[in-house]
């Protein structure tokens, strides 16, 4: 969470300077950083044979990104943070939605094709990630050109560059610490990997994004806040591909437990809610509260007893 901290600072730095905006350097590069305990928790759990604690903490975790998302359109109800969103993070939002129903066909099929021992599923979804990512490009430059902002007091250049590395390299080498411990208590707890997996794990793995989104908030960064939750839920499917490689010989979508399909498919319902809110920027008119944020956290608890409930099956 420290180094999320920092990498949020890094990043609005970077952004701005290298002329990517916070629209495209929040939904890639933080995105890809956020994601590395995801990556490295969910390669060593597939070593060790638990697929399912890996497909749950990648779906759990896209899960969480909109429970953070809504969290904290509510916590920081002034900013008006669904109101003040770009409508290019809807481009980033139907990428990741995009992916995730490909991984929830191909779980659903129980599609055993594979080229070169990696399933195809996880090498759709990677294409897909690649050219989704490409097509929206020039849109969210042009985004990042009228959203410049004063940047008062910040880091110089050389310092933010440092920072960035040296807080991906924190959490990189926190996430194989995880695996083990997440896999002895989904055991030890009775829970069953995929429900483990889906919360707590999924939850311990969200922090860096979590770290990020407070800090970009409080700096004024909404757009990067908002960027690195949607783009880390694009990238937590491309992951897949890592997977299947650490797994050679098995197709970790084919053999996913039924709360794995569930947990795949609350994700998708969650981005939805989360994109809809941003394309109406709907005000609150006679409610207290932003509708939206309370339906993506009533939904998230939901999902979570219906995966609970699936690990029997």
């Amino acid at each position: 969470m420290v180094a999320g901290s920092g990498l949020a600072l890094c990043a609005d730095v970077l952004a701005q300077r290298t002329g990517l905006g916070a629209l495209w350097f929040g939904a890639v590069f933080v995105a890809l950083v956020t994601s590395l305990p995801e990556l490295v928790t969910d390669v060593a759990a597939v070593r060790r044979g638990a697929a399912d604690l890996a497909l749950g903490d990648l779906f759990g975790s896209s899960m969480g990104n909109m429970a953070i998302l809504a969290a904290m359109t509510l916590l920081f109800h002034t900013r008006r943070l669904l109101q003040r969103a770009a409508l290019e993070h809807v481009l980033t939002s139907t990428l990741a939605i995009s992916v995730t129903a490909v991984a929830l066909l191909f779980i659903s099929t129980g599609s055993t094709w594979a080229v070169a021992g990696v399933g195809v599923g996880p090498l759709v979804i990677a294409v897909v990630y690649a050219l989704g990512t490409f097509a929206i490009r020039e849109r969210q430059a042009e985004a990042a050109r009228a959203e410049e902002r004063e940047m008062g007091g910040a880091l110089p250049l050389v310092v933010a560059q440092v920072g960035f590395v040296v807080a991906a390299a924190v959490i990189l080498v926190a996430g194989p610490f995880l695996a083990r411990s997440a896999d002895h208590l989904a055991d030890q707890t009775g829970l069953g990997e995929t429900f483990f997996g889906s919360f707590a794990l999924a939850l311990v793995t969200s922090l860096p994004e979590l770290a990020v989104s407070v800090a970009a908030i409080r700096i004024g960064a909404v757009n990067l806040a908002i960027a690195n939750l949607m783009g880390s839920n694009a990238t937590n499917m491309a992951l897949l591909v890592a997977l299947d490689i650490a797994s050679p010989g098995a197709n970790v979508l084919a053999a996913a437990a039924p709360g794995v399909q569930a947990a795949a498919a609350a994700a998708i319902i969650l981005m939805a809610v989360g994109t809809s809110s941003i394309v109406l920027k709907a005000e609150r008119v006679r409610l207290p509260v932003d509708l939206a944020a309370v339906l993506i956290l009533a939904g998230y608890v939901l999902s979570l007893w219906a995966i609970y409930d699936a690990r029997g099956s």
